[in-house]
């Protein structure tokens, strides 16, 4: 169980001897990759996603969590990863077979639902690429309405999250929503609108209705008969119209305050970067199903102790910017590279029901964290990015953490 959070992309081989080493103190252990493979082939990947769901449980507990104006802000999108390209693989997540697999590599859909201001994997799947992203977001509401409270949750969605039945979903468990809409989205209703802040209200047919296979959720969209959406128009710098469905109905909330909302959804892009190229999850460790769900619900796993121990240790950091330099740093930050690196190696002293061990580790991370801060820049409007070398595959300023 241990050993595939703690799989620093190594050879089978290699990670046996060093894992027998940390783990046992010996090297000289003789076991094949054959045995591992068998051993790993009988833990069922839902082990990790119920290790995750228990640490976030702890975590929700805590006061001290950011939200806007009293509202968690959890942002759904989904991103593509590339798999080992082999029949089985292929086979497993319902890859066509009439391409050319020597251009077009095997690739999976993986969905997440994300803390945008606490930065936690909420809820997480890696599936087929055919599989619905409206449907993937409902099943991760359902994954963590008993981990987080949805009542004080707005779910925040990019233009391919414009259901009525994912709407519906986030209303039957009294939650919100901030999706954004297509140009024909409801637009019967919206061609009625006379300014950039209205509610309408869209009728649910019997024909959509039958759609629905959830009993309980079919039951209420029959109950309700339409949806009540509050409408947002807001214009931006280029002159284009965006607009927002919200079933957020306070008037205390304002136009500009939605903005922010769904601008916030950026971090779940940042979390995809840290997934590929901080803990490289796209360096599977099998060519079977069940080693890539092991290897992607670690990860998740390792991702969310990281950012733990990232919040702890920022709470420690006393160091200031100097006022008035040049790159108008506002604050110190823990490096998230280092910390997971840090995770990866005192993993075993992490997971250990050996409590004073478990801090000794956390202390030694906190330690080195601190000697290894980075300046975080304030905001501006306008942002000037460094020049990005992409002919070069080991950049200097992105090298690996473990």
């Amino acid at each position: 169980m241990k050993y595939v959070p703690w799989n620093r992309g190594r050879t089978t081989a290699l990670e046996a001897l060093y894992f027998m080493e940390e783990f046992w103190g010996e090297m000289d252990m003789d076991v094949s990759k054959q045995a591992i493979s068998e051993r790993r082939m009988i833990i069922d990947p839902q082990a990790y996603i119920d290790m995750n769901g228990d640490l976030l449980k702890r975590i929700y507990t805590e006061p001290e969590l950011k939200t806007f104006k009293g509202y968690y802000l959890a942002a759904h999108d989904g991103s593509i990863f590339d798999l080992p390209n082999y029949p089985t693989i292929r086979e497993d997540f319902g890859i066509e077979d009439n391409i050319d697999h020597s251009k077009h590599t095997a690739t999976a859909r993986v969905s997440t639902m994300v803390d945008v201001l606490n930065e936690f994997i909420l809820s997480s799947t890696i599936t087929s690429r055919k599989s619905s992203e409206p449907d993937l977001a409902i099943d991760h509401l359902e994954d963590v309405k008993n981990k987080i409270n949805l009542q004080k949750t707005i779910s925040i969605c990019d233009r391919g999250y414009g259901s009525k039945k994912l709407m519906l979903k986030i209303m039957q468990l009294n939650s919100y929503f901030v999706i954004r809409l297509k140009k024909d989205t409801f637009i019967d209703q919206r061609y009625k609108m006379t300014t950039d802040d209205e509610i309408i209200e869209v009728p649910l047919t019997k024909s959509f209705i039958k759609t629905i296979q959830d009993e309980k959720l079919r039951n209420y969209a029959n109950k309700e008969q339409k949806l009540k959406i509050r409408i947002i128009n807001i214009k931006l710098p280029t002159g284009e119209i965006e607009t927002l469905a919200t079933n957020v109905f306070d008037k205390t909330m304002t136009i500009q305050d939605f903005k922010e909302i769904y601008n916030k959804r950026w971090t779940i892009e940042t979390n995809y970067d840290k997934l590929k190229n901080k803990l490289e999850t796209e360096n599977f460790s099998g060519r079977r199903k069940i080693i890539i769900e092991q290897d992607f619900y670690s990860d998740v796993y390792v991702f969310n102790i990281a950012t733990v121990i990232k919040h702890d240790a920022n709470q420690q950091i006393t160091r200031q910017p100097q006022k008035n330099n040049k790159h108008q740093y506002k604050e110190y930050s823990t490096n998230f590279n280092i910390a997971v690196g840090l995770v990866k190696k005192e993993l075993l002293n992490l997971l250990t029901p050996d409590e004073e061990k478990q801090q000794q580790a956390i202390q030694k991370i906190f330690k080195i964290l601190q000697k290894n801060l980075i300046p975080i820049k304030e905001e501006t409007k306008t942002t000037t990015r460094e020049p990005v070398d992409y002919g070069h595959k080991f950049n200097d300023n992105n090298k690996r953490s473990f």
